[in-house]
């Protein structure tokens, strides 16, 4: 190859031109040229002719690359709410689709779930911004939720200990060369009592956190400072493995099959752990699943049965067969509820009060039981201890897989939380805390 063939491919190569044609007419010259053709361009097509070009494109390229040709462009694909409100409904179906707030638009909308699902992708192929933290806990994590701030994570593990963790520090390496008397230096309170043998579950309401152990007791915590115990309830001759703390009360899904209702502004003594209800559920098996929305509640006890109370009056308005397995994982959000099975499907149904309307089944990459899941702005996540793996669905016609993740640890996948600004955190049967965190994490708390 001649020198002079070598650098005309240098020049087709970094984007330059050969002929002069852009060196010889000025910028305003080529701005009218190009604002012609814009204008060429909406003549010849008609509306929803663009609209399906534009559905070629991404999103991020629309808003921030081909939406500054010219302004007029630049106003029509801003203001074309329909059109972004249309592409985002051909993205998720119905009745997972999310609606913007007062601060938000449907160009925002499509723009992160775009930029969610490639995201996600990039985590999977490329394997960043996967982490698993060891040292906090010496026993399996048995339950972890995530506060409303999106960084700080409360673990209960079968150590007998509760650990808040500071998850900015994944994104702020520097501070994590520090260390502490908690075993890890993302960990900054730590409880524990070897009399609650395993915690079986967490919730919280404010600054107030709940736990429920083996050692058949449900203790209150305040966690504005440290993890300082506020009161305890003593059950009797059995423990509960879920709960739900909303409006002050605690709705406790009992093993006996019983759900306990308690009122944690009465100070609980070992002479007064008189709950305000008991409702026998079914006395064939342990409550392991419970929701609850306005005056209504939702339990799912070992026979794989669903039953929705309306606690006004105690009536069960309905008992239904679900022959989902023995062990019913679920996760309740606006007014949905996804209930993972031991097969790898997701079964979702419409909750509306005083009743519960199935929707669909949902196939998973999993192939094996869901033991944690999440749904957020039609992004479907679930995980597995048999696979060992999250698996990240995006609910559009047809489903569309975007990643499925497996972390560099042998840990079976116990439980799972997950945040709207892109941090995802799992329990681990080896006593690793797993995170799984998006590049909006990153933005949203590096330094």
């Amino acid at each position: 190859m001649s020198s002079e063939e070598t650098n005309d491919n240098q020049d087709c190569n970094d984007g330059s031109c050969q002929c002069g044609l852009f060196h010889i007419l000025p910028p305003e010259i080529w701005s009218i040229i190009i604002f012609n053709i814009y204008h060429y361009f909406l003549n010849i097509f008609s509306f929803y002719s663009r609209l399906n070009l534009f559905s070629y494109l991404s999103a991020e390229f629309i808003i921030e690359k081909f939406s500054l040709v010219c302004k007029p462009l630049r106003r029509f694909i801003l203001s074309s709410q329909s059109y972004w409100k249309y592409r985002y409904e051909r993205r998720v179906r119905a009745p997972y689709r999310s609606i913007p707030n007062t601060h938000e638009t449907w160009v925002n909308v499509c723009h992160q779930l775009e930029r969610m699902g490639h995201e996600w992708k990039q985590c999977a192929e490329q394997h960043h911004n996967i982490l698993s933290i060891s040292g906090a806990h010496i026993g399996p994590i048995a339950d972890t939720i995530l506060l409303e701030n999106g960084y700080t994570c409360v673990t209960g593990s079968r150590d007998s200990s509760i650990c808040c963790w500071d998850l900015r520090l994944l994104v702020r390496p520097e501070e994590t060369k520090v260390s502490n008397a908690f075993g890890s230096p993302y960990v900054f309170k730590r409880a524990q009592d070897l009399q609650q043998r395993w915690i079986w579950s967490l919730d919280h309401e404010g600054n107030i956190l709940s736990s429920t152990s083996s050692n058949s007791e449900i203790r209150l915590w305040d966690i504005n400072e440290e993890i300082r115990e506020i009161s305890r309830i003593k059950l009797q001759s059995t423990f509960a493995m879920t709960h739900r703390l909303r409006n002050s009360l605690l709705y406790a899904g009992v093993y006996n099959g019983h759900l306990h209702v308690y009122d944690t502004r009465i100070n609980h003594t070992e002479t007064n752990n008189t709950p305000i209800h008991i409702e026998r559920v079914t006395p064939r098996g342990y409550i392991h699943a419970l929701e609850l929305q306005d005056n209504y509640i939702l339990v799912i006890h070992k026979s794989s049965t669903l039953c929705l109370y309306d606690q006004r009056t105690w009536q069960k308005l309905e008992n239904v067969p679900l022959n989902l397995g023995e062990r019913v994982s679920s996760y309740y959000k606006n007014s949905l509820l996804f209930l993972g099975d031991n097969k790898g499907f997701v079964h979702v149904f419409n909750w509306k009060n005083d009743h519960c309307e199935f929707v669909e089944k949902i196939p998973t990459e999993h192939g094996c039981q869901i033991t944690a899941l999440s749904h957020s702005q039609g992004i479907l996540q679930t995980c597995t201890a048999t696979a060992k793996t999250l698996a990240i669905d995006q609910l559009s016609t047809p489903i569309k897989h975007l990643a499925l993740i497996k972390a560099d640890t042998l840990d079976q996948h116990i439980c799972m939380d997950a945040h709207d600004n892109g941090l995802t955190v799992i329990g681990g049967s080896d006593n690793n805390l797993i995170t799984v965190y998006r590049d909006e994490f990153r933005r949203c708390y590096t330094l």
